[in-house]
């Protein structure tokens, strides 16, 4: 989703009936010229102030509270941010979630929770090594919607290689992609000796069809309104919603920038998502998105457990750092994965091994844009069982 969506609507807009396209524009761009572009901007992290005085919340000290603030900067899908984390004594945290910031019309077997609180898990791993501590964990929840998942326990170790700025700096990008193929140095150091991720270049049978199954996914996707009406949920068109959920996608997030970003914030809300035009758009963008850039990474797992699908997790955002620091940009896209026939075909089609779980597109960019989603406050998902 980005500017295309807006250049494509008709001359005349419907919600006063009066207005044309072209009034709209002319209003919107004396705007931002007016304020110095500041009204164009919308909400990004970068704009959100960290509560005060809150850095022993559930009993954390300040340089716990730092290392659960470096693991929320893990993905998650459509930016829901579901971990949970409960402190039932020192240095001991059992990490879950919360089934309202779960996503049941396109993971309802929570298998991208998981591997999302695997990415959140590597984080927290390398932010603690980062500080003197050493995170260990074991797997506590058997089923995947159990809602206790992990124990954390954190010990003092000496410190480790210091990766919070690439922790920080990491971001989606969904365009800039450039036609250019990825070096074999940054594939073996990406990819390595992990035959759980497969490259797929441009033109290969397995790129072929994950670009094919993607955009045939997506429509269905889009069509399928439970789907649709989840994703309506979680977008934050308005800024003032930005800073109430601090969570979901936002229109900086989903890179609609300049006049389109200001246009979207004050005029698409809830169901501007479900409308046919919308959707038809949302198809026409993959399309689009899914014949750039240097080719595709698809990572596997040996099976779909809950301890596969957090190792899994923890790999992917390995794997996120690394692209990061090569100035690689990822988009995953799923929808191949949540919707049927394509997903019990993708392992087959793609030629890999076990379960796939990422589909990722990949490619270089000249300029890496600074990270714009929102994050919660620790305060909002950590809790104290004393």
């Amino acid at each position: 989703m980005n500017e295309k969506i807006f250049s494509s609507y008709p001359e005349r807009i419907s919600w006063n009936g009066t207005q044309s396209r072209r009034e709209v524009l002319r209003m919107a761009g004396a705007a931002c010229l007016v304020l110095g572009g500041m009204s164009c901007a919308g909400m990004t992290r970068a704009g959100m102030v960290e509560p005060v005085g809150k850095s022993a919340a559930g009993g954390l000290t300040a340089a716990e509270r730092e290392v659960l603030r470096l693991a929320s900067l893990a993905p998650s899908g459509h930016n829901t941010q579901p971990w949970t984390v409960r402190v039932v004594g020192k240095g001991r945290w059992v990490i879950g979630f919360d089934a309202a910031r779960a996503l049941p019309a396109v993971d309802p077997g929570n298998r991208e929770l998981l591997l999302s609180l695997g990415a959140f898990l590597e984080n927290l791993v390398l932010a603690a090594g980062a500080m003197g501590m050493r995170a260990e964990y074991s797997v506590m929840a058997g089923k995947p919607h159990d809602r206790d998942v992990l124990e954390v326990r954190l010990e003092e170790d000496r410190k480790s290689q210091d990766r919070t700025g690439t922790i920080i700096a990491r971001r989606t990008i969904r365009k800039g992609m450039l036609m250019r193929e990825i070096a074999s140095a940054d594939l073996a150091s990406l990819c390595g000796k992990d035959s759980s991720a497969i490259f797929l270049s441009h033109g290969s049978a397995g790129a072929e069809w994950i670009a094919g199954s993607t955009m045939e996914a997506n429509r269905a996707q889009a069509y399928r309104n439970e789907a649709q009406e989840e994703l309506a949920n979680w977008i934050r068109w308005r800024d003032a919603d930005v800073m109430k959920h601090r969570n979901g996608l936002t229109p900086a997030g989903m890179e609609i920038d300049g006049i389109a970003g200001w246009f979207v914030r004050h005029f698409y809300d809830r169901g501007s998502v479900l409308e046919k035009d919308f959707r038809e758009r949302t198809v026409d963008l993959v399309a689009g998105q899914v014949r750039e850039g240097g080719g595709w990474i698809v990572m596997t797992s040996r099976d779909s457990t809950v301890p596969e699908l957090v190792e899994t997790g923890r790999r992917f955002q390995r794997l996120l750092l690394g692209a990061r620091e090569r100035m690689i940009a990822v988009h995953p896209m799923t929808q191949a994965l949540e919707e049927a026939p394509w997903r019990t075909e993708a392992a087959r089609a793609i030629g890999a091994d076990g379960s796939v779980q990422f589909i990722l597109r990949v490619g270089y960019v000249t300029r890496y844009p600074d990270p714009v989603s929102p994050r919660m406050p620790v305060e909002w998902f950590v809790t104290s069982s004393s």
